[in-house]
């Protein structure tokens, strides 16, 4: 689970006013809670830190259950087989204390990009994301997942396969040894450079219960295993853990917008 903060929740606050959900043209999901995560990844724990994060769909589309790791999305355009729209994340940055001294620090990052689903059934469901790194890193990213979709009245639930890929400007800062950190380095002597490639495979599931038509709570564990050139890096063996677990709770509301009036 990762940190996802709301805003596009703030830009609706500015355009839009809250109407039943019946009558707004948009539903906004608003979800609040708590996870325990890798503070970044390759990391060798998991940290508890709060989460926030926002989602919207067109009022006139039937509700369908969100695994919590879909993070903040819009969906823009949205019909029975394909959605789209923009989805931002946020990264946690990474020290350069204990293990990674003499490693440059890395700052948090954004990662604004968009997403696809594509639904074959009511109950199947393939999800890509690719996203541009700004601040803390600028490389790209992106991660994608099929998913068995239960949506119920009380009771919904997921279950699907993971996988993330990276270029080289991302696998490089998070991944790398520049020859200044080895020579810095008290536990390294060679550089390492990986270049673009998947960083992990991996498995999300999700439930959630529904108290109400606008007020449900969602509980979501993963498991990641870093691959090839991100399980290869040295930094992992040195000061991290191939093995990335998570695990979540939060309690989301639901409600409706509408942009203006209707003619």
């Amino acid at each position: 689970m990762r940190l996802w903060p709301s805003v596009f929740f703030a830009l609706a606050l500015l355009t839009a006013c809250p109407v039943s959900a019946q009558q707004g043209d948009w539903i906004v999901t608003v979800r609040a809670g708590a996870s325990a995560a890798p503070p970044y990844e390759g990391a060798p724990n998991s940290e508890i830190h709060p989460t926030l994060s926002f989602g919207a769909h067109h009022a006139d589309k039937p509700y369908r259950f969100s695994p919590p790791d879909d993070g903040g999305s819009l969906d823009l355009i949205s019909s029975r087989y394909f959605d789209f729209g923009p989805v931002l994340n946020i990264r946690r940055g990474r020290d350069d204390t204990g293990r990674l001294t003499g490693f440059q620090k890395i700052g948090w990052a954004a990662e604004p990009g968009v997403f696809v689903n594509l639904w074959a059934s009511k109950w199947l469901r393939a999800r890509v994301q690719v996203r541009q790194g700004i601040f803390g890193h600028h490389g790209a990213v992106g991660d994608a997942g099929i998913d068995y979709i239960h949506t119920g009245h009380k009771w919904d639930f997921s279950i699907g396969p993971r996988i993330g890929f990276g270029d080289a400007r991302y696998m490089e800062t998070y991944f790398g040894v520049t020859p200044a950190e080895a020579l810095a380095s008290p536990f390294l002597t060679k550089p390492y450079a990986p270049g673009a490639g998947v960083r992990y495979g991996g498995v999300g599931v999700a439930c959630a219960y529904h108290f109400t038509n606008r007020i449900r709570t969602t509980v979501g564990v993963g498991y990641h295993r870093l691959v090839g050139v991100a399980a290869d890096s040295p930094v992992v063996a040195i000061a991290g853990s191939r093995d990335q677990f998570s695990a979540g709770i939060g309690v989301s509301y639901s409600f409706g917008v509408h942009l203006g009036q209707r003619h």
